[in-house]
Formats: C-alpha cells, sequence, structure tokens
C-alpha cells in the first residue's frame, strides 16, 4: 500500500500548534523559532490545499478543517510513540547524561538554557562537571568542555557555543570511542537499542542547542 503523507514536520508543527493555540509555545516544545512553526504549518496548509488555522494579528483559532483534522493526527503520533517504546523499551526514561562544564553553567549561554528547559522532551539530563573520569566511570555519557585539548583515547568534537551576545565561544564535546549515533557522533553505550537512544539524543542535542561543528 503506497500512503500519501503530507511532511512530516508540517504535521508535527500542526499538531503542537493546535493542541497549545501557540506558535510560541509549539516552538518550545518542537525546539525550534515561532516563525519556523508558522512557515512550517503554512507548508503543510499548501500541501493540502486546506487552511487549518484562522490567523488574527494576536493569535489564531482552528478552522472547521483543522478542528476535524487535530484528533486524528494526535492519535495517529501517540500510536507511533507507543509502538516506538513497545518495540524499543530502553527508549523509555533513558536520559543521555551530559556534563557540562560549570564555567559553561555559570554564564548565558542560551544553547545551554535551551537544552536544560527541553530537558525531559530531549532525553537529556545536564550535570555540572567537566571532570574526564565522570565519563571514564561512565557518571556521564559525554563532556562539553571549555579545554580544546585532546584527551588520548577519548573522541572529540570541537563545538562553537553561541553565547548570549552572538560571539562564538569555542568548546568540545568529549564522549568514550565506540558506537556511533545517526548523527555520526561517538558514544560509550553498548546494545541495539543504546545505539538507538544515542543517535536520538545526539540529534535532539545538536538539534535544540544551536551548535556548530568547526570544519
Amino acid at each position: 500500500m503506497s500512503y500519501r503523507l503530507p511532511p512530516l514536520n508540517g504535521l508535527r508543527a500542526f499538531e503542537a500548534s493546535a493542541r497549545h493555540l501557540s506558535f510560541k509555545r509549539a516552538a518550545d516544545e518542537l525546539c525550534v523559532t515561532p516563525g519556523a512553526v508558522s512557515q512550517q504549518v503554512k507548508s503543510l496548509e499548501a500541501s493540502l490545499g486546506v487552511q487549518l488555522f484562522r490567523r488574527f494579528h494576536r493569535g489564531f483559532l482552528l478552522t472547521a478543517a483543522g478542528e476535524n483534522y487535530l484528533p486524528s493526527i494526535s492519535v495517529a503520533f501517540h500510536t507511533i510513540a507507543d509502538a516506538t517504546e513497545g518495540v524499543a523499551p530502553a527508549l523509555k526514561g533513558r536520559k543521555l547524561r551530559v556534563g557540562v562544564s560549570p564555567t559553561l553553567s555559570e554564564q548565558s549561554h542560551p544553547a545551554i538554557e535551551n537544552l536544560r528547559r527541553s530537558g525531559e522532551w530531549s532525553r537529556t539530563k545536564l550535570v555540572a562537571t567537566d571532570d574526564l573520569c565522570e565519563l571514564i566511570d561512565g557518571k556521564v555519557d559525554a563532556l562539553l568542555r571549555t579545554s580544546l585539548q585532546s584527551p588520548p583515547g577519548l573522541h572529540i568534537d570541537r563545538i562553537e557555543l553561541r553565547t548570549s551576545t552572538g560571539a562564538l565561544l569555542p568548546t568540545t564535546l568529549v564522549t568514550l570511542p565506540g558506537l556511533a549515533g545517526s548523527t555520526g557522533h561517538s558514544s560509550s553505550f553498548s546494545g541495539v537499542s543504546d545505539r538507538a537512544l544515542v543517535g536520538f539524543a545526539f540529534d535532539c542535542f545538536w538539534h535544540i542547542a544551536s551548535f556548530r561543528c568547526k570544519t
């Protein structure tokens, strides 16, 4: 059977926006900008040829088509989420533990705040440490450090972290060598379920934190 499906990002943006009746709250949930959510919804409406929201100067309401569409889309997402946890139970409740340098934790960095606020959704837990022993002993899964040194035997990704002033601060993301997540960044988990989690968590990590890898 061939499924005729609209863009998934548009569906996610529509479902979250309709549930919250707010592009801003939907953007916070999806870890993108309100403008991106609005544009994704417009793209969805264009692909469907149907207006889902009636927009006003200070908000929007669902159209009749939007009200009819929302319940089925919400049920579909719940079904996918339940099926995912059923086939990969290790994903449920497991968090990627990211050690963050105390220097970074004490300063104002939008990326760190985004990670902290979005921890439940992204399955990440932030810990104030940059101690390599914590990583080696398995107490954290990754370290975000201000030191640019390359410790022997560990995997390093060099990162530029955007600060509240817009400046780029050089940092490093350190993990144990081993399995690679779907983004190509290595981690220290073992097992198929953990590999899937690493890919998912790192996707969230890089996306919502607005980090940029140096080339």
